[in-house]
């Protein structure tokens, strides 16, 4: 496979990457280890090296710093879920320290936990459509669409712009090493 064609086929895989959505995300409790299969199958497109994008201790660290609700009698239940997957999506681009007071400060202005996991699952959905779509574009200029953003959703706009620039960034260069 050519870096270009190896660059399209990833571009039309992330253009169309869907986040589960609150409401569909498990609603009973589960085991860390099941959590974690949960977690890593659904962020998996973002997974490029063999390293693991989240652990148990990374799981406990969280709720240790307050980043997260603790678990119920070991369990994790659908809340718990969707801060680790937040976290762990947003730590590719953020420092654990930021990405805590960025979840607090989108709860506050979204006014609950739902209401800002869903406004993060489609502010990223959107961001991946606008940076890889005009990739798949082959025929002109990469350009991407002027966006006119809320003011309560600039921030959540501009890491998930950041974080999908991040992965484009990353496959470009690795399909360019392959010919170094």
């Amino acid at each position: 496979m050519t870096n270009n064609s190896e660059l399209y086929e990833y571009s039309r895989i992330m253009s169309q990457v869907k986040l589960t959505l609150w409401d569909d995300l498990p609603n009973f409790a589960v085991y860390s280890d099941q959590m974690l299969k949960i977690v890593t199958d659904e962020i998996s497109f973002m997974q490029i090296s063999d390293e693991k994008m989240i652990t148990k201790s990374m799981v406990n660290n969280y709720v240790k710093w307050g980043m997260m609700p603790k678990p119920v009698k070991k369990k994790y239940e659908r809340i718990h879920i969707a801060y680790v997957m937040i976290i762990t999506i947003l730590k590719q681009v953020l420092p654990i320290s930021k990405i805590k007071d960025g979840i607090h400060l989108q709860i506050a202005l979204q006014g609950d936990e739902k209401t800002a996991y869903n406004s993060f699952c489609e502010a990223f959905e959107e961001s991946m459509r606008e940076v890889f779509v005009p990739i798949l574009e082959k025929n002109g200029p990469y350009l991407l669409e002027e966006r006119k953003i809320k003011y309560e959703k600039l921030a959540i706009s501009a890491i998930t712009t950041a974080l999908s620039n991040k992965l484009l960034t990353e496959k470009i260069i690795e399909t360019k090493m392959k010919n170094t």
